[in-house]
């Protein structure tokens, strides 16, 4: 079900360029081989508190266990030949606003940390922001 959404969310986003849309669009998330950032993505606490506030306030339905809240959003990146995002899709999480705070952050602190793909042809990787915080 997920990768259908995926699908269908890749399919109908915009803003890429006439390069970026002949390149094959993936249609299985878990297929995509996982991002290794050059250097660790800027995280801190207030990030997470940001991510609590906004599904707390957009009234998310997610995880509890053991009297704690986790988030998993999962996004694929198109990085360019040289190691710069090009486009971020997040994966259909039930709760938008933590999808779009998870591309906004991705977009803001790891647009230039990307891998270098090692064909030198854009490509499509996953990525995953946890976030926790109590109940």
């Amino acid at each position: 079900m997920i990768n259908l959404i995926f699908a269908i969310t890749l399919a109908g986003s915009s803003g890429m360029t006439a390069e970026s849309q002949d390149l094959a669009i993936p249609t299985d998330f878990a297929a995509l081989e996982m991002a290794k950032f050059r250097k660790r993505i800027a995280y801190s606490d207030r990030h997470e508190r940001k991510a609590e506030r906004l599904a707390k306030a957009a009234d998310c339905e997610l995880p509890v266990v053991s009297n704690w809240v986790f988030a998993k959003i999962h996004a694929a990146i198109l990085v360019s030949p040289e190691g710069e995002i090009v486009k971020i899709v997040p994966v259909d999480s039930g709760c938008p606003e933590l999808e779009q705070y998870t591309v906004d952050h991705l977009a803001r602190y790891a647009s230039k940390i990307a891998p270098i793909p090692l064909d030198h042809k854009q490509t499509w990787y996953r990525t995953t922001m946890n976030f926790r915080w109590p109940e």
